[in-house]
């Protein structure tokens, strides 16, 4: 991994970060990278569409609806956000 991959991987970390925070009214450091959205957050699935809608607006990164249901902590969102960015959000 080169260090512009790995600063922007942080970048994404960073700001999918401040997005679930933001959306599911958690308090500063409550989130972590495995906690489970639902379980652990008490969050459902429109709160989940929401961030998601977010990521995309913010970082011009289009996660595919058909992944939504397996983005169920922060690890794999910022994974799928990781996968799919750059890959033109063209339509």
């Amino acid at each position: 991994m080169t260090q512009q991959t790995v600063a922007a991987a942080n970048d994404f970390h960073t700001k999918v970060g401040e997005i679930v925070t933001e959306e599911l009214e958690l308090e500063d450091g409550e989130l972590t990278d495995g906690g489970h959205f639902i379980d652990d957050y008490d969050s459902d699935s429109l709160s989940l569409i929401t961030v998601v809608s977010r990521i995309e607006k913010e970082l011009g990164v289009t996660i595919p609806k058909t992944e939504l249901g397996d983005l169920v902590s922060l690890r794999l969102l910022v994974a799928a956000v990781e996968q799919h960015a750059g890959q033109g959000t063209d339509v």
